[in-house]
């Protein structure tokens, strides 16, 4: 109860925070669960108040890394028990409290390492309590110096996530890519084909959250492929999205195309397709492109009048 009318208090007066880290350290050796997710809670709270105390903490993060091992070790306890996993509300708090003070320092990161694939490797994918600690355990390995190892090894469990039959799990971990591509996208790239597969989704958030992520998966390599499904998708697309669709492709097509007679391809079949939804600016490009392809201009002209006689 003190830790938490703590947390309340240090809300509206920051300054109280002063000299109190030694006692809320001391509180970790208790035995109690309800006081140490308290404790961590609280100390969550102190260091987004006053980032600069987040050094006195940093000599807790071995106790932290034993107290987390001790969840994979106990087995079965039925006093904590949800659904097979032992406390996973306390597991999911020492988890996100070690990105914390594992996020921007290698030390303290390689301290942690071990124990996060532990938890990565070992927690059930098919309950929504071991979702929910591996959610954060890859939250973390992406905010801390993970190795790379770890870092794969955290992706890999995203693109699992994305096969759950869970629409909300799915989302989340679209979600969750987005955030990884840009600092690991060959790892996500090895998903690319169930993020493609989402475009299918009946839900439209999953199919416009897998549309963003394959925006920023496109490459000199992937280009050909994930143009080919959003194609597909834009048969399929709601009219309301139709226009902005259509300027995405337009932009992959004048970025990354590999060839003038692709990106004709690729224009023609996609103004054959929303050509209705689409902005003044769409056609014109297309019209400018094929004015000055040359050599390509008879086979444009054959392409556009076959369209028109289906």
């Amino acid at each position: 109860k003190a830790a938490l009318a703590t947390i309340r208090l240090i809300k509206k007066e920051p300054e109280l925070i002063e000299h109190l880290s030694e006692r809320i350290i001391t509180l970790l050796k208790d035995r109690t669960h309800g006081v140490l997710i308290a404790t961590i809670q609280l100390i969550i709270e102190v260091i987004s108040v006053e980032p600069e105390t987040k050094n006195e903490f940093k000599t807790i993060v071995p106790g932290l890394v034993r107290l987390l091992r001790n969840f994979m070790s106990i087995g079965h306890s039925p006093e904590y028990d949800v659904h097979g996993i032992t406390d996973p509300f306390m597991q999911v708090e020492i988890i996100k409290l070690l990105g914390i003070l594992g996020a921007n320092d290698e030390e303290t990161s390689d301290q942690m390492n071990d124990v996060l694939a532990q938890v990565a490797n070992s927690t059930e994918t098919n309950k929504v309590a071991g979702n929910a600690i591996l959610y954060e355990c890859v939250k973390t390995v992406m905010k801390i110096k993970s190795d790379g190892s770890l870092r794969n090894l955290a992706v890999n469990i995203l693109g699992q996530f994305l096969l759950n039959r869970d629409n909300n799990i799915r989302y989340v971990a679209l979600n969750s890519l987005m955030n990884v591509v840009g600092e690991d996208a060959n790892s996500v790239q090895k998903h690319r084909g169930t993020i493609l597969e989402c475009l299918k989704d009946v839900d439209i958030s999953i199919r416009q959250r897998a549309l963003d992520l394959c925006y920023l998966l496109v490459d000199l390599n992937t280009v050909s492929q994930i143009t080919t499904e959003l194609l597909n998708y834009l048969v399929v697309a709601p009219v309301e999205h139709k226009s902005e669709l259509v300027s995405r492709i337009m932009g992959i097509v004048e970025r990354f195309a590999p060839s003038k007679k692709w990106r004709i391809d690729t224009m023609i079949t996609m103004l054959s397709i929303a050509g209705n939804h689409c902005d003044e600016g769409t056609p014109r490009i297309a019209i400018i492109f094929i004015a000055q392809a040359e050599g390509l201009q008879g086979y444009a002209t054959h392409k556009l009048y076959k369209c028109l006689h289906e």
